[in-house]
């Protein structure tokens, strides 16, 4: 039966989007799968994770709430100290995510000098490999193409192989390699120019 929620479902299946309705008319197994968990008020989006004909997993975007604060902290400073030397910009993200950050779960859109730029995405240790990384991509790519950004950009290391790879599997080009004055970890800038992009 075709969802009235007023979020967007998708199923997410071998790293592709489909959506929920279109999935279910393809799969008929599927329709009779439920969750118990009701979806959180400010749920934005909601994925099914799919996986040999099974779902094994929902997940649900929602806009920042200040009750993930910690968590969204934690989530960062476990990543960020394994590989890195906490900075100063981190410290301020992390301590006031409501101030410097418009779009939050386990990624961050921040807004700083008139630009976009993707930030402190992370997915918890337990979790990878299930397409989550794929969902944080997409939904902050779609959030600053709504607000009107001409394109994202985003700030990282070449240490980062997972990552890198992921960003070029969603367009993202390298505009600059090499040592950046301000970030020590930043070793490579990348951009997504959404003028680049197929409707």
């Amino acid at each position: 039966m075709p969802s009235t929620q007023s979020f967007s479902e998708y199923a997410l299946v071998g790293g592709k989007f489909v959506e929920w309705n279109q999935f279910l008319i393809e799969h008929e197994w599927a329709k009779s799968h439920e969750f118990t968990a009701p979806v959180p008020e400010n749920c934005k989006t909601v994925y099914y994770i799919v996986k040999e004909n099974k779902i094994i997993d929902r997940a649900t975007v929602i806009t920042f709430d200040a009750r993930y604060k910690q968590d969204f902290k934690e989530l960062n400073l476990a990543w960020v100290t394994q590989l890195f030397e906490v900075e100063e910009s981190d410290i301020k993200q992390l301590e006031s995510p409501e101030e410097s950050i418009l779009h939050a779960g386990v990624v961050a859109d921040v807004i700083h000098d008139g630009e976009c730029e993707l930030a402190k995405m992370t997915v918890r240790k337990e979790c990878t490999g299930k397409g989550y990384a794929n969902i944080l991509m997409k939904e902050s790519i779609e959030w600053a193409k709504e607000q009107g950004f001409p394109f994202i950009k985003l700030y990282s290391s070449v240490q980062l192989e997972n990552a890198i790879a992921l960003y070029k599997k969603f367009g993202f080009e390298t505009i600059h390699l090499g040592k950046h004055p301000s970030y020590k970890r930043c070793s490579i800038i990348m951009q997504l120019d959404f003028s680049t992009i197929k409707a």
